[in-house]
């Protein structure tokens, strides 16, 4: 330590190197890790600090020590972080990876302590010598990877030299071989620590081509297999079934699509670039670079890659098509107003949302326009029934029109005209996307989103859960939360809020996208709510059985079965005739049973085709999955989407019951369009139903709609005498049930795009797959897209009033009513009596 302090206070140069390179990769570290907003400009200016330190310190080496190598070490690490400085605004690669950006900090640190090697221990000399050998091969990594830009860095450099960073890995390539020369020289066991260091990284690269080049060849096996069995599902969905679902698997389906990947065929590092619809910031990661050299071109396009994202790991959000990049977009706060009705078992929840463009400094009015998308998760049966812009900062509500016109007007205005519009639309598995434009740098964009939601009902307690959102990121979003209730119910658990009045509750909190409110169920209001000419009761969802004895049982088989479960179902079901599906329906016996379930047990997930069950009506479908899998939208032009086509016009309703908790997008649209009677519980309640030959029946018909998960039944009724101040949620709540319902048999074919569905969606104004809701800038706009204000409709939901409305012949009641008593009041002041 002595010696060290000795060479800090003696060398001077050594001193300046050590000060100029801690300023710069503070600097660097700030600009980098984001703690205070770059733009081009900044950015740049920040960069213009680091290089003149690398141009002070050149000159410096060049008059005191030229022949010096520890200056050059110093030297070259300065011009190291100046590149990645200069690399921030102009990219000439993209962002490291985590672990890459890891192992530069170390080399660059083990380079600049190489420095001192004579003066560290001897633990210290084979820990620096350990990582000199994974610098090593990272500078020669980044000498080869930027080789096809050295001649254009030789004639630019007389553009103040900026372009000669390129060559900065290949200068500490050679100090760092030449430094590690010196030191090994004569050691065993440095030299060990060094092989130590060179050896490992090969190493983990080398597994990882070999991961890539056994990805490859499954997703090869499953393309030829499907072809030779002419599966009836898209060869994309084949692969997702059945290659790996890991982190690794991720990185190498997104490569060429979110990480560089290297393209001989073209130009290098810097071809095989095209624009993809998925909304990710592209990454650099040698492992890729390097693996799609030497391990051969996945056979699979980008488009079925973005699928095989989608049904794997669900990146829905990302592969959403952007009309403009929302890449400078954050969510800056949120603020949620939820009002519950316990007695009603449902929810009302505003989310207000602020976004704010990051953008700064000098950019042109139409490059900083960004447009922002949200994707939201809402629970299960939740229907959204409200939309609200701010433009000019005031608040504009929106109208609900056919799915077709909200996305044409809004293409039409966001890609031509380049003004205010928001939409929102309804997605299958239970999820909205929301869509504002423009959010520009010079204001933040403030929307409003209303969701209906029933609650969840467990034995005697009701469960409030929140819908939370993909899209910009709120990570330093704060959130004002009220939560209001109509009538405070017992048993109340919400802690963190502060109760600030009888039955209102506030937090104020960094943004939290989960939220339960649980609380005992207070008994059912009897109050029905009145609209149109009907009226919609609540009654208690008591689930009634039916004797149903099936002759086939079909098993949904995947990775979410254990073999545990599979043999304990058996007994109970092998006197029936049982089948799987593997390609085609097999038949499932007593010897086969091991031999099947090694098989299908490696399914990430199952689409088990309900079309192909001959007799559903006397059927038993057994499930068990995970929560991803293609949504059946996906599924449509392929011939098992055309199968199913022509099935659900006419389909018979099949039992189905899931032994666990989870239900995949593909069964959760089939469920809420009733293709089935939807049972679940554990294996020892299948069992018990199996042996008693007890199962659901259904309750549902053209005026009842059941939300089981909150232990309801909505009937429609023509009652309209006992109208009262129920909230108009019920009337939504039961119009997108039953929209559903009418959607099914006809999804694939879209002939449920009918007058009657669209009136009903409008009158209960919600989003659903008939509808969308919009706001437009101007009255004219709305006019010639041919959007028109809606009537007999609810109109927007409001936290404010969820009350009744009075029916139309109420409001000509009350109209002839005040009618007569002004014309009395009139007649008794204004009308002189008769003598």
């Amino acid at each position: 330590m002595k010696n060290l302090k000795a060479i800090l206070f003696e060398d001077s140069v050594v001193k300046l190197g050590l000060i100029l390179i801690t300023i710069s990769a503070g600097f660097f570290l700030m600009e980098g890790s984001g703690l205070f907003e770059l733009t081009e400009g900044t950015a740049f200016g920040a960069f213009c600090f680091n290089y003149s330190a690398s141009l002070v310190f050149f000159f410096v080496v060049i008059y005191k020590g030229f022949r010096r190598l520890h200056y050059w070490v110093l030297l070259l690490a300065l011009w190291f972080i100046s590149a990645f400085a200069l690399n921030l605004s102009i990219p000439v690669f993209n962002t490291s990876v985590t672990w890459l950006s890891v192992v530069i900090c170390i080399s660059t640190i083990s380079i600049i302590l190489s420095v001192f090697m004579n003066e560290l221990s001897s633990k210290m000399k084979h820990v620096v010598t350990f990582f000199l050998g994974m610098a090593f091969l990272l500078f020669i990594y980044y000498s080869v990877y930027l080789t096809s830009m050295y001649l254009i860095g030789i004639f630019a450099a007389i553009a103040l030299g900026l372009s000669l960073h390129v060559f900065v890995p290949m200068g500490l390539a050679i100090v760092t071989f030449i430094t590690v020369k010196k030191t090994v020289r004569g050691s065993k066991s440095l030299k060990m620590a060094l092989g130590a260091g060179l050896l490992v990284p090969v190493i983990a690269c080398s597994i990882f081509i070999w991961q890539w080049k056994s990805i490859n060849n499954q997703v090869n096996l499953s393309i030829n297999h499907n072809t030779l069995s002419e599966g009836k599902l898209p060869t994309w969905v084949v692969i997702s079934q059945t290659i790996p679902k890991s982190t690794i698997a991720q990185r190498i389906i997104k490569a060429g699509i979110v990480y560089t990947t290297a393209n001989l065929n073209d130009s290098w590092f810097w071809g095989g670039w095209r624009k993809a619809s998925f909304d990710e910031p592209k990454q650099h990661d040698p492992f890729i670079v390097i693996a799609s050299l030497f391990g051969g071109d996945l056979n699979l396009d980008e488009a079925e890659r973005i699928k095989i994202l989608e049904a794997m790991y669900d990146s829905r959000h990302q592969a959403q098509e952007r009309l403009w990049s929302g890449d400078k977009l954050k969510t800056a706060n949120v603020i949620t107003n939820v009002k519950i009705f316990p007695e009603y078992r449902l929810a009302y929840t505003e989310k207000t949302l602020t976004v704010h463009n990051t953008e700064k400094g000098g950019v042109r009015a139409w490059a900083g326009k960004q447009e922002a998308i949200y994707t939201f998760h809402v629970p299960e049966g939740s229907v959204v029934s409200s939309l609200s812009l701010w433009i000019d900062g005031k608040e504009q509500q929106s109208r609900l029109t056919t799915k077709g016109k909200a996305e044409s007007a809004y293409r039409e205005i966001v890609g031509v005209e380049q003004h205010d519009p928001s939409v929102i639309h309804w997605q299958e598995g239970n999820t909205v996307t929301a869509r504002i434009f423009p959010c520009t740098p010079e204001e933040n964009r403030k929307f409003r989103v209303g969701i209906t939601s029933p609650l969840r009902k467990q034995g005697d307690m009701l469960t409030y859960e929140s819908s939370y959102f993909d899209g910009p990121s709120p990570e330093d979003a704060t959130e004002a939360i009220q939560v209001s209730f109509s009538k405070k119910p017992a048993g109340l658990n919400m802690p963190n809020f502060d109760e600030i009045s009888e039955g209102v509750y506030t937090a104020d909190r960094p943004y939290q996208p989960d939220e339960q409110i649980t609380f005992k169920a207070p008994p059912l209001a009897d109050m029905p709510f009145a609209f149109a000419g009907k009226g919609y009761q609540l009654k208690d969802y008591v689930p009634q059985t039916t004797n149903f004895n099936p002759e086939a049982v079909y098993l949904d088989l995947n990775a979410s079965w254990s073999a545990s479960e599979l043999d304990e179902l058996w007994p109970a079901i092998k006197t029936k005739k049982v089948y799987y599906y593997d390609g085609k329906l097999e038949t499932l016996t007593e010897d086969n049973l091991g031999s099947v379930y090694s098989r299908m047990g490696k399914l990430n997930f199952s689409i088990f085709p309900v079309n192909e069950i001959k007799h559903p009506e006397s059927s038993l479908l057994i499930t068990k999955c995970a929560e991803t899998s293609p949504n059946l939208r996906d599924l449509d032009e392929s011939e098992f989407g055309k199968a199913l086509t022509s099935y659900l016009p006419g389909a018979k309703q099949l039992q189905l019951y899931n032994i666990g908790t989870n239900l995949t997008p593909y069964l959760k649209a089939l469920k809420e369009m009733r293709v089935f009677t939807y049972n679940e519980g554990d294996m020892a309640m299948l069992q018990s139903r199996l042996a008693k030959n007890e199962f659901s029946h259904s309750q549902e018909d053209s005026t009842h709609v059941v939300l089981a998960q909150s232990g309801l039944v909505i009937e429609q009724t023509g009652d309209t005498l006992k109208a009262g101040n129920a909230p108009d949620h019920l009337l939504r709540l039961f119009a997108y049930n039953d929209i559903m319902k009418k959607v099914g048999p006809h999804y694939f074919d879209k002939t449920y795009v009918q007058p009657d569905i669209i009136d009903e969606a409008n009158q209960a104004f919600i989003a659903s797959p008939v509808s969308s809701l919009i706001v437009l800038e101007t009255q004219k706009d709305y006019e010639r897209f041919g959007i028109d204000e809606n009537k007999n409709s609810l109109q927007n939901a409001s936290a404010k009033s969820s009350g009744a409305v009075p029916e139309p012949s109420e409001w000509l009641l009350i109209l002839v009513v005040i009618a007569v008593i002004n014309f009395l009041v009139y007649k008794s002041k204004h009308v002189q009596p008769e003598l």
